[in-house]
């Protein structure tokens, strides 16, 4: 058995070359001699600098070479695995090893620092493969070097766009005028939007809101959700999928491929309407019963979470704030929340209602005492028994973003 990484991959032409640890020259490969755990990072360019053992045996396409067969993971060095929990708001979970079925722990500073990382709205969702490394520190075992597989969003997963920007602009020229891009940090495109329809998505996926039927000439399937959105017109504007006739669930680790195609936004003048049985209904995220969530309580207590908030600094439009020394930070965050208190007292809509991990959260603004009407960032506030704790801070952009998935906000003070 030789070691060694694989130098480059030809997608087009299915072949590449190999640098073997035991020697200079590099050796042939072709994709069929890739074996499934780590065929996965192969077809999706993501086999940089992971180490493999293969067999190295004569080639049949040129006398008096080699060639590599059974190429494989390293699994002395690299493991394959799900993510089976993830707590969010400590950013910690566990990793399920596909072989030993062991879970180990991980925290969420663990995953390799690449283009996915530097998104701001990252996510590690549960069920997701990773690649990882096994460290060990003073409590046991722990996951190192996490390397996320399935970097799509929900949406993606669940159905596949050939073009998912221009799908994405198209449905914000059907729909009613909105300004669907950051105004403090503007990206030049959706990217609201975009989030919007991923979490809406999400929500009807779970709420098992979608509408499936067949076509009664040739059988194909169907199914449509309601996007939330509508047109000038006020016509309700659906998502239609078809089922994607070779798909089928892996039995082994690796890229679960969409089980739908997506065919396109429209409304119930859409050709693909006939197959809708029904009116598929919107995304929900509260009950009747929580109406009166939806409403901070300023009798309750808003407690600061020291540890958590000084780790978001960085997060806050304000040089000042982000070189305070950690307790004056704290102090600032209290006399921020004070002045919140008062705002919301006069104003309820002060305090937005946002959805995050399955429940109603609020956004509240922070604001400095020198300027004590302009928002510089947004503190989340979650219900927690008797009190409320302000646990984490946002950018106004990521505040807005998140707002908007339960309805237009108010530009009081988050106006990014």
């Amino acid at each position: 058995m030789e070691n060694g990484k694989i130098k480059f991959y030809k997608p087009e032409e299915y072949w590449g070359m190999i640098e073997v640890q035991s020697q200079t020259k590099n050796v042939y490969f072709n994709l069929q001699s890739v074996k499934e755990e780590f065929k996965t990072l192969v077809e999706l360019a993501l086999f940089k600098d992971e180490p493999i053992t293969f067999d190295m045996v004569d080639s049949t396409r040129k006398k008096g070479e080699k060639e590599a067969r059974n190429i494989n993971l390293d699994f002395s060095q690299r493991k394959v695995g799900y993510i089976r929990e993830y707590d969010k708001e400590r950013g910690h979970g566990k990793i399920e090893d596909v072989q030993t079925k062991q879970k180990i722990f991980f925290h969420f500073s663990a995953f390799r620092k690449d283009e996915w990382y530097k998104d701001k709205f990252q996510s590690i969702e549960v069920d997701e493969p990773v690649v990882f490394s096994v460290g060990s520190n003073d409590k046991g075992k722990v996951a190192t070097d996490i390397v996320k597989i399935d970097k799509r969003m929900f949406i993606e997963k669940f159905a596949f766009f050939r073009d998912l920007n221009k799908s994405l602009t198209e449905l914000k020229e059907l729909a009613e005028p909105e300004n669907w891009d950051y105004i403090r940090n503007p990206k030049k495109g959706i990217p609201v939007l975009r989030s919007y329809v991923n979490q809406t998505c999400k929500r009807i996926i779970f709420q098992k809101k979608t509408v499936k039927s067949k076509s009664s000439k040739d059988g194909k399937e169907y199914c449509t959700l309601n996007t939330g959105l509508v047109t000038p017109q006020q016509d309700e504007i659906f998502a239609y999928f078809v089922k994607n006739p070779h798909f089928k669930n892996i039995e082994t680790w690796g890229f679960q491929q969409p089980e739908w195609d997506f065919l396109e936004f429209g409304t119930d003048q859409s050709v693909y309407h006939r197959y809708t049985e029904s009116i598929p209904e919107t995304a929900t995220y509260f009950s009747e019963a929580e109406i009166t969530d939806l409403i901070l309580d300023t009798r309750i207590r808003i407690v600061p979470d020291r540890d958590h908030l000084i780790k978001r600094k960085n997060r806050v439009d304000s040089d000042k704030l982000k070189n305070l020394d950690d307790d004056s930070f704290i102090d600032e965050i209290k006399e921020a929340i004070e002045l919140a208190k008062k705002r919301i007292k006069r104003n309820y809509k002060t305090a937005i209602p946002h959805f995050y991990d399955n429940k109603i959260q609020f956004l509240i603004p922070l604001c400095m005492k020198a300027k004590k009407s302009e928002a510089i960032a947004a503190l989340v506030v979650n219900k927690n028994e008797n009190i409320y704790e302000a646990h984490t801070i946002l950018s106004l952009d990521q505040a807005y973003n998140n707002a908007r998935l339960l309805a237009k906000p108010d530009r009081e003070w988050l106006n990014p």
